[in-house]
C-alpha cells in the first residue's frame, strides 16, 4: 500500500476520505497545495456502514463532487453507485489518498503538525503537515443504549438488510428516518416488528409519515409511544410504558437506530475546543478550530445534530478551508 506524502512536509493533510475530504483533497491540489488524506479504512469507507441497497434521496447534481459528472441512469444514484463515482474521482484526479493507516497521535513540532498513524499491522507511520483538516464523520460512534442487555449479540446499531431478519421479532429503538425507514422494510419483507420510541412522532420524511403511521394503525407494525427500554433479554425486552409500566416482548434482534455521536477525541488532542453540549467543534467562518492550521469538515462539524450537515452542502468546506490556508501563506512574507 502506498503511503503517498510521507517523506515530505505537506501543506494540507486531511484526516478521513469521505466525500467532504475528497473534495478539500481536490481543492487544495487545484491552488497547488501538497495535499494527501488518510484513511482508517477504503475510500469514503463510511458509506459502506449505510444499507446495501439504499439509494440517495438527494439527487445526482448534489453529490457531484468537484463539478466531476456522476452519470447514471436515475436521478438518485445506489449506494454501489456512488461508491464508484468516489474511486472515479479519486483516479480521474490523481488524488493521494492514504488508506488502511488510522491516524492515532497529532502533535505540534514547530511551525508543522505530526501525525501518527498506524497501519493494520500495528506499525507505526508519520507525516508532516503545514495545515490538517479533520473529515472523519461520526459514522464510527453510535449511541449506545445504556440499558442491561444492551450488549447482547442480537443488538445492533447498524442496518444492512432486511434477508438478516425476515421470519423473526425485530425491535426498533428510535423515531427518526432510519428507525421508520427499516421498519417499513423488515415489515414487507416479513419480519414481526416492533417499534419503541422515547417521544410521540417520528421525525422522518414527510412521504413516510403517513406509511409507518398507517401499518401502526392497522396493527402490522406495533409500536411504543413516550416509552423506553428498560432491559434487553435473550428472548424479549422489557419496556417501560409511560404509565410505568413494564411490558414483555418476545424478541430475537433488537436495532438501535438512535443516531451517532462525534468522537473528537483526537480533535481536541491538538487543543482545539469543542462545545460539549452539542458537540460541535468551535470553528470560524472558514472552518478553522482555535489551534491556528487545524480545520473541521463534513458532518463532524454538526456536532451531534447528524442531520443537518451532508454530502451536498459539506461540499462547501472544502474550498472555503483552502482558500484560507491559501490567502495565509500568501501573508507570509518572502524569506
Amino acid at each position: 500500500m502506498k503511503n503517498y506524502g510521507i517523506d515530505e512536509t505537506l501543506d494540507l493533510l486531511v484526516v478521513g476520505a469521505g466525500p467532504a475530504a475528497l473534495v478539500a483533497l481536490h481543492e487544495a491540489q487545484s491552488k497547488g497545495l501538497r495535499a494527501v488524506a488518510i484513511d482508517k479504512g477504503p475510500v469514503c469507507g463510511a458509506l459502506l456502514k449505510h444499507p446495501t441497497y439504499m439509494r440517495w434521496f438527494s439527487t445526482f447534481d448534489k453529490l457531484e463532487l468537484g463539478g466531476f459528472p456522476l452519470l447514471i441512469d436515475e436521478k438518485n444514484p445506489t449506494r454501489r453507485e456512488y461508491l464508484r463515482y468516489c474511486r472515479a474521482f479519486v483516479n480521474y484526479f490523481g488524488l493521494e489518498v492514504v488508506t488502511y493507516r488510522e491516524v492515532v497521535a497529532i502533535e505540534k513540532q514547530g511551525d508543522v503538525f505530526e501525525l501518527a498513524a498506524r497501519d493494520m499491522y500495528g506499525r507505526d507511520l508519520i507525516w508532516q503537515a503545514r495545515n490538517v483538516v479533520f473529515a472523519t464523520g461520526f459514522y464510527d460512534s453510535p449511541r449506545p443504549l445504556d440499558v442491561p442487555g444492551g450488549d447482547l449479540p442480537k443488538v445492533t446499531h447498524r442496518y444492512s438488510e432486511a434477508h438478516f431478519y425476515a421470519d423473526h421479532d425485530v425491535m426498533i429503538v428510535g423515531a427518526g428516518s432510519s428507525a421508520a425507514e427499516v421498519a417499513l422494510e423488515l415489515y414487507r419483507e416479513g419480519a414481526n416488528v416492533t417499534i419503541m420510541m422515547r417521544g410521540e412522532r417520528f421525525h422522518t420524511k414527510y412521504w413516510v409519515e403517513p406509511d409507518i403511521e398507517n401499518r401502526i394503525k392497522e396493527g402490522s407494525i406495533r409500536a411504543f409511544r413516550n416509552s423506553e427500554v428498560a432491559e434487553i433479554r435473550m428472548d424479549d425486552v422489557v419496556v417501560r410504558t409511560e404509565s410505568g409500566e413494564l411490558v414483555e416482548v418476545p424478541n430475537d434482534f433488537v436495532l438501535a437506530m438512535t443516531g451517532y455521536e462525534p468522537d473528537t477525541t483526537l480533535l481536541e488532542s491538538t487543543g482545539a475546543h469543542v462545545d460539549h453540549s452539542t458537540g460541535k467543534p468551535v470553528l470560524t467562518e472558514h472552518h478553522e478550530t482555535t489551534v491556528p492550521g487545524i480545520y473541521v469538515a463534513g458532518t463532524l462539524c454538526a456536532g451531534c445534530e447528524s442531520n443537518v450537515v451532508f454530502v451536498e452542502n459539506s461540499r462547501e468546506h472544502g474550498p472555503a478551508i483552502v482558500a484560507h490556508i491559501v490567502a495565509q501563506q500568501a501573508a507570509v512574507p518572502a524569506g
